[in-house]
């Protein structure tokens, strides 16, 4: 299996076994696990690599989690990953999570890249035109690129709205070329 279906695999199984009003402190216990295996070099060897055994990673791990202070649902869950051997995909673990979480919530993340920095007043009206076209809850990660020139690009999920002027460009030149 690849790292996306490991995610995928152990994210429902979060989804599913898990009361919804854990989950938001569930996935940012994950979050700080991933961060805090990305920047320790030997948790990583000892909990990712071949050198130890299963039971040796599982009672290492024990001898870790007073210190996380994770609630005993987390501990557990961390447990299994690190166990079967698939912390590796920890990122796309927590990605998989995080998203699946918002798809049961009925929400969403838009990315949008815009030539300047948008003001609440055009945050307000994106995220209730957004509103309307996902049926979902949207929250705006504003990303600035003054290549653009002006509008905006929106991606949310695999969804991507184009009304920069740069893209505008590019759409009517490959009409011209036709």
């Amino acid at each position: 299996m690849n790292k996306n279906q490991i995610a995928k695999k152990y994210s429902r199984a979060m989804i599913n076994s898990v009361e919804v009003n854990k989950l938001p402190v569930m996935i940012e216990e994950l979050k700080a696990f991933a961060e805090l295996i990305d920047e320790n070099r030997k948790l990583k060897l000892l909990f990712a690599g071949l050198i130890f055994s299963k039971a040796e990673k599982g009672k290492a791990f024990d001898a870790l989690t007073p210190a996380l202070k994770f609630n005993s649902n987390t501990t557990k869950y961390l447990r299994i990953i690190i166990v079967q051997g698939h912390l590796s995909a920890i990122k796309e673990i927590v990605t998989a999570t995080i998203n699946a979480y918002n798809e049961n919530q009925k929400k969403a993340t838009a990315v949008v890249v815009s030539s300047v920095t948008l003001d609440s007043r055009n945050t307000n009206r994106l995220k209730a035109a957004l509103k309307k076209m996902t049926d979902r809850e949207i929250t705006i990660e504003n990303e600035t690129d003054t290549s653009l020139l002006g509008g905006f690009i929106v991606r949310v999920g695999s969804t991507i709205f184009d009304s920069s002027v740069k893209g505008q460009l590019r759409l009517l030149k490959a009409e011209l070329l036709r």
